[in-house]
């Protein structure tokens, strides 16, 4: 499976789809900060989302959720 962006519904933010099974996507969320709590978030260069200045960081833990929570079309950032 090829790493790809949605909009995550129920914090109206993007995340990254790592992973998927048949009812769950595994994911790990955007952010525009560079720590998650007290954990270091990976940052990404050059920014995918050419329209926003501000650096893009992943928070490094997976999470999952079921499909029915994300945007059903892909966002056009790639990594």
């Amino acid at each position: 499976m090829e790493f790809h962006f949605r909009i995550y519904l129920k914090s109206k933010h993007p995340a990254l789809i790592v992973g998927e099974t048949e009812t769950e996507y595994l994911f790990r969320k955007v952010t525009s900060s560079e720590r998650d709590g007290r954990h270091l978030n990976d940052k990404i260069e050059p920014n995918p989302d050419k329209t926003r200045n501000t650096p893009m960081y992943i928070a490094r833990r997976i999470r999952r959720d079921k499909k029915k929570y994300f945007s059903t079309s892909k966002l056009p950032w790639k990594l």
